[in-house]
């Protein structure tokens, strides 16, 4: 007999968990929200975005000031000078589509899109703060101008303001969360029908029953042994930039009664991190005052080369907003697994204040540089003598646009924001591949119900946010993760809440 009872369990404290469990209780549910981190480790990877920038539908300033409160504190003499591209709904499906190679489920794509905004609206009625985000930039003629890649906004105090916020929204109504609790197992009628889970905490082994269960716990992207079941080898050693407790056991519960998987488990979101971040939790080389981010995604203004001194991928094929996620596989795939962005005097300070507390190895020879990285000083020569030679200067560098500033008769190619560098003092950081999360998930409807695999929906199971799969493939557009999480969680809680028992 179980212990106690609710209407809705909501596994994780994540974005994407806290939305679908004020949503579940907006429907008139009592809800229980369940999480096996400690206070200090709450809220899943969102607390680990440091910025946790917003991809979303938008048509530009005017939808902007509607729910973004720094545009509707800011002088209207200032808020004038800005210049925001809209970001509409077709280039945001077409964008998603494009670094997902066609693969992700068209319905789930559209849901993403459609849902963004008003999603967001309906966040900053319950009490979130949004922002401008102001990464990336750039002033000319006086007027303020933001890269055309669809970003805009950001919550207040990035992703740890996010999971405070959404926590004292729980609270505020009153929804319990629960720490220090684990889900187990997966409570079925004789149907297959959830009707509850199995729970350890402080009180040992319990069981909870339920009308719904929402699964909003994350990937299998802290499990080593999971990572080289699925990724491949090399995986389980690979650093991880965000929350050590996304091991998967809401992945293999479900699975466990029947749920159907989907989406790329082969892959995941990887991008460039400081080669010293720790193992676990490598977003921050201090975790508990979240000092020091160790994100690199400096790369499209210089070069980057492997320990053998050679060049390995188009560092300018688009915004790093749309590349970063897919870097980290690439670069882990190179010799030890460390390579090296190199810039010289005319890049070096335009890089983001990510790199502000980087230890930089500094020659104002190429040759010099190479000894001190440890690379054969003719090779690294020969690499960046071509690159030189390479570049095409037909057109003034604009960060701003992907800018066509190209090479020819190179390889790998830069296709846009090339530069020679020729100018000393030469800079470089060792970086290395740090996991955000998995890409293998479950497979759901728009309405984030949970399908077994006889293709039909299991009676009371609903997933969210990183869980889902049918999404992302291979990459995935910067920005997309947190939405991701918001949308699904409030569509999974307000129908696990609603839907017939």
């Amino acid at each position: 007999m179980a212990n106690e009872s609710v209407d809705v369990v909501v596994a994780g404290s994540g974005n994407a968990a806290m939305a679908a469990a004020v949503a579940a209780h907006e429907a008139g549910a009592r809800v229980l929200v369940l999480e096996k981190a400690p206070y200090s480790h709450r809220g899943g990877n969102s607390r680990f975005s440091s910025g946790a920038t917003l991809r979303h539908a938008h048509n530009g300033i005017q939808d902007l000031k509607g729910y973004v409160h720094s545009l509707q504190t800011l002088p209207a003499s200032e808020v004038e000078s800005y210049d925001i591209p809209p970001y509409p709904k077709d280039v945001f499906y077409r964008d998603l589509m494009r670094v997902t190679k066609g693969l992700a489920d068209p319905d789930l794509a559209a849901l993403l899109v459609n849902e963004s905004q008003p999603t967001l609206r309906w966040m900053v009625g319950l009490g979130h703060e949004l922002e401008l985000l102001y990464e990336g930039t750039v002033v000319v003629g006086g007027r303020r101008k933001w890269p055309a890649t669809g970003l805009a906004a950001h919550p207040k105090d990035g992703g740890a303001g996010l999971i405070d916020s959404w926590l004292r929204i729980a609270q505020q109504k009153g929804i319990e969360v629960r720490l220090e609790t684990r889900v187990t197992r997966l409570l079925v009628t004789g149907r297959n029908a959830v009707c509850g889970v199995e729970i350890l905490g402080a009180q040992g082994r319990q069981e909870i029953s339920s009308k719904a269960v929402v699964l909003a716990c994350g990937g299998f992207e802290a499990n080593p042994q999971a990572r080289a079941a699925h990724l491949g080898p090399g995986w389980d050693i690979a650093r991880v930039r965000g929350t050590r407790y996304n091991t998967g056991e809401g992945l293999w519960m479900a699975l466990a009664i029947g749920a159907q998987p989907a989406g790329h488990w082969s892959s995941l979101h990887c991008s460039t991190i400081d080669a010293n971040a720790p193992l676990m939790e490598g977003k921050y080389l201090q975790f508990e005052n979240r000092g020091t981010n160790t994100n690199r995604k400096g790369w499209v203004l210089g070069i980057t080369v492997n320990t053998l001194g050679q060049r390995y991928f188009d560092e300018g094929e688009h915004f790093a907003n749309y590349t970063y996620a897919k870097t980290g596989p690439m670069m882990l795939q190179q010799p030890e697994g460390i390579v090296y962005q190199i810039y010289d005097a005319k890049t070096s300070n335009l890089v983001s204040s990510e790199y502000q507390h980087q230890t930089w190895v500094v020659a104002d020879t190429i040759a010099d540089l190479a000894q001190k990285l440890e690379i054969h000083p003719q090779a690294l020569e020969k690499t960046v003598r071509e690159f030189n030679a390479a570049v095409v200067e037909d057109r003034p560098l604009d960060r701003t646009i992907c800018d066509g500033r190209h090479t020819e008769g190179v390889w790998p190619p830069k296709s846009n924001w090339a530069q020679k560098i020729d100018t000393p003092p030469y800079k470089a950081c060792a970086v290395t591949a740090g996991i955000t999360f998995t890409y293998g998930g479950l497979k759901v409807n728009p309405r984030m119900q949970v399908f077994d695999v006889q293709e039909s929906p299991i009676p009371g199971l609903y997933a969210a946010g990183e869980m889902t799969g049918g999404f992302f493939y291979h990459n995935y557009p910067s920005g997309s993760g947190i939405p991701r999480g918001f949308v699904t969680g409030r569509i999974a809680g307000g129908n696990a809440a609603t839907d017939p028992s």
